[in-house]
């Protein structure tokens, strides 16, 4: 089985169970993510229509509704935990059950499109599909924020909550600046579970913001 399936049919919903608490426990006013998605939307012009943005991998989506208290923004979620899209919903967030490689939305649907601590799941195979599905959703101009595992070199190691299934950490900004339409304009490094810097690589988490400008724009 396909680690996606895994996730969609029992291990999203484990996940959501194991990890309520700590959740419940964020302070959003210090997460990274949401100070890059409150820095690009402080730099649109006066009167811009609400901003769209879309995190895959959204849990139970707190993030997003904090997001949406606080901003002119239409804001949407993907999972593959049931349990924790029954929950964003319930918190007004417009969140649906799938994965990355398979975005059940339209063309040029967002403004910003978040990677929330899912790509390392991801099955390889399916990589240049999430790149793909990623970019079809995405504007032009709009913004890519990765929040993952980060190693210069790919690694992979067992996932410990489930026997057969892996975590494949690399550098994620690969699967999209690449292309001439991406451009990384921020990348920091840090430990897992704080904003402190690190020196071992088997705890490097990084936060990558990255701008889609592939079309004539004056």
């Amino acid at each position: 089985m396909r680690q996606k399936d895994v996730f969609l049919h029992s291990e999203g919903d484990a996940w959501f169970e194991r990890n309520r608490a700590t959740c419940a426990q964020i302070d959003h006013a210090a997460d990274p993510v949401v100070a890059t998605v409150l820095d690009i939307a402080g730099q649109r012009p006066p009167g811009s229509p609400p901003l769209r943005l879309l995190e895959v991998g959204c849990g139970e989506g707190r993030r997003l509704a904090w997001l949406a208290a606080r901003l002119d923004a239409e804001v949407h979620g993907l999972d593959p935990s049931a349990k924790a899209v029954a929950t964003a919903q319930a918190r007004g967030v417009a969140a649906r059950q799938g994965t990355a490689d398979a975005l059940p939305h339209g063309d040029a649907a967002f403004d910003v499109l978040v990677f929330g601590f899912c790509l390392y799941l991801c099955d390889p195979q399916d990589l240049f599909r999430i790149a793909q599905e990623a970019d079809r959703v995405l504007a032009d101009p709009a913004w890519l924020i990765i929040h993952d595992f980060h190693s210069p070199t790919p690694l992979v190691r067992p996932y410990h909550h489930k026997p057969g299934v892996h975590s494949r950490k690399m550098d994620f900004r690969r699967l999209f600046d690449w292309h001439p339409a991406y451009t990384c304009y921020a990348h920091r490094v840090s430990a897992h579970g704080g904003t402190a810097f690190c020196d071992e690589p088997q705890e490097w988490v990084a936060v990558s913001t990255l701008r889609k400008r592939g079309g004539d724009h004056a």
